[in-house]
């Protein structure tokens, strides 16, 4: 009986360990309850947007973002046979939920005939099969959360600088307390409050970026997400791939400033491809849609900020589309370019504790230990009853801690 109650213990033992180690490996299996997508900016109308196409096509994402500069005035020869009709029936034809938004040409602007935002979205209305409302003006500036119901995240597209020559030259500025500074910062909070746990914003020209464009946004806008601690930055506009360190306003860091680097704004460098969920932005450019990639210029200041790249002289580089697995705990990144060049991260919590694990896995050890308490104290009643039975008889008997622990 001795050899029993023994055998019993180790048991309990081993299945309290075995399930709290089970509950500290991080999730990697996908569950049901998360959503993928897919973005990519700077397409064109030529053989890359093809080949970026065919990318989406394999991609299993429920929706791409289009994250400006869509044809660059090309016609792809699909009808209509207009830049911005033929660019959305082909687009159409290789993935039919893509998500737009206006890029510097789109607008209307320098050099005429691009194409207007505004003839694009009447092609690439928001896809009604996602059935969520969109809240703002469609291509320009607007949110949507997704799923609909108990929503995991909310999208918010902006246009910073952008100069709107088809709505009679409406440049959208976002300087701090502007209206639409303001309009931007309500739409965070309001997902806060809510509880929806992931924002992600997304907007063509980027503030910071070691390429061939200086911060054309100004920092206001770009500061707001640090301190609101926004989860996610996509931009385009510069056409490589950067994957930035995750940033925050700290005590040695009031935001980011013009043309300087300063590492009091990184609270992460990335480098292991893990970004603490809450800490702060982690900000990509994808501006690799289709045209030709651009140099990641590292005597640029702004180069500090960033933990990977992929560009014109980088090994294995290629085109396509950056593509995010979105999940209660966690979102997965990772690139999908016709190159054999690769990246991904993950942004989750990877700061709780032991105490906290074992915590986490007392819910599923508790009813095994219950179940092996109650079979071990069965042992000792049968065992106890047995001593009795055999004292009666005047029988020799071994003690409880003689069997427990003999050798």
């Amino acid at each position: 009986m001795g050899r029993t109650n023994r055998a019993w213990g180790i048991v309990l033992v081993v299945v309290l360990v075995s399930v709290g180690i089970g509950s500290w490996v991080p999730s990697t299996r996908a569950d049901s309850n998360g959503f993928q997508f897919s973005a990519a900016g700077d397409f064109g109308a030529w053989d890359g947007f093809r080949a970026t196409l065919g990318i989406l096509n394999t991609s299993g994402s429920d929706f791409a973002l289009a994250i400006g500069d869509l044809s660059y005035g090309g016609f792809t020869g699909y009808a209509p046979n207009t830049t911005e009709g033929g660019w959305c029936a082909k687009f159409h034809k290789y993935f039919s939920n893509v998500i737009i938004l206006a890029g510097n040409h789109d607008t209307g602007a320098f050099p005429p005939g691009e194409g207007s935002i505004n003839n694009f979205t009447k092609y690439c209305p928001f896809p009604t099969s996602l059935r969520t409302p969109v809240f703002g003006q469609y291509g320009k500036q607007y949110y949507f959360d997704f799923p609909r119901t108990n929503p995991l995240a909310r999208f918010i597209f902006l246009s910073p600088d952008l100069v709107y020559v088809v709505d009679d030259g409406e440049h959208y500025t976002y300087t701090v307390n502007s209206t639409r500074y303001l309009w931007t910062q309500t739409a965070i909070e309001q997902a806060h409050a809510a509880g929806i746990p992931w924002v992600i914003v997304a907007f063509h020209k980027s503030c910071i970026a070691a390429g061939e464009h200086a911060c054309e946004t100004g920092t206001d806008i770009l500061n707001l997400l640090l301190r609101e601690k926004v989860d996610l930055i996509l931009n385009a506009h510069t056409h490589n791939y950067e994957r930035s360190n995750q940033l925050a306003v700290t005590d040695s860091c009031s935001g980011i400033q013009l043309h300087s680097y300063n590492a009091g704004c990184i609270v992460h460098d990335g480098a292991d491809g893990k970004y603490q969920r809450g800490a702060g932005p982690v900000l990509v450019i994808q501006g690799t849609g289709g045209r030709a990639l651009d140099v990641f210029n590292k005597a640029d200041p702004y180069s500090g900020y960033f933990a990977a790249h992929m560009a014109t002289d980088t090994e294995g580089a290629g085109i396509g589309v950056v593509t995010y697995k979105v999940y209660p705990d966690r979102i997965v990144e990772e690139t999908a370019f016709n190159g054999t060049y690769s990246d991904t991260f993950t942004i989750a919590d990877f700061s709780i504790g032991l105490a906290e694990r074992f915590m986490q896995a007392l819910p599923l050890a508790a009813p095994v230990a219950v179940g092996l308490i109650g079979l071990g104290v069965g042992g000792f009643l049968t065992w106890r009853l047995r001593v009795i039975g055999m004292r009666a008889v005047g029988m020799r008997t071994t003690s409880l801690r003689a069997r427990l622990f003999r050798p």
